[in-house]
């Protein structure tokens, strides 16, 4: 299954963004939960939450950086 290209830029943008919350997430459990027996459930929990904070902004952030950087970088 192929996805037309010109939903490239969102799909690259939520992809990133769970690329980067669910390691997040991982690691943020382990700091404040351990691997207790509630671990999975915290880890998902987080994880839910991560993600659905994070597709939103990076459907913001990722446009507006490439943005930011073309105005301040030489061609």
């Amino acid at each position: 299954m192929k996805i037309n290209k010109k939903y490239k830029g969102i799909i690259f943008s939520c992809i990133a963004a769970i690329l980067i919350s669910v390691p997040i997430a991982f690691f943020m459990v382990i700091i404040n939960v351990g691997f207790t027996k509630d671990f999975l459930k915290a880890f998902l929990n987080s994880s839910l939450v991560g993600v659905g904070i994070s597709i939103p902004l990076a459907n913001i952030a990722i446009p507006l950086t490439e943005k930011i950087v073309n105005k301040i970088i030489e061609d």
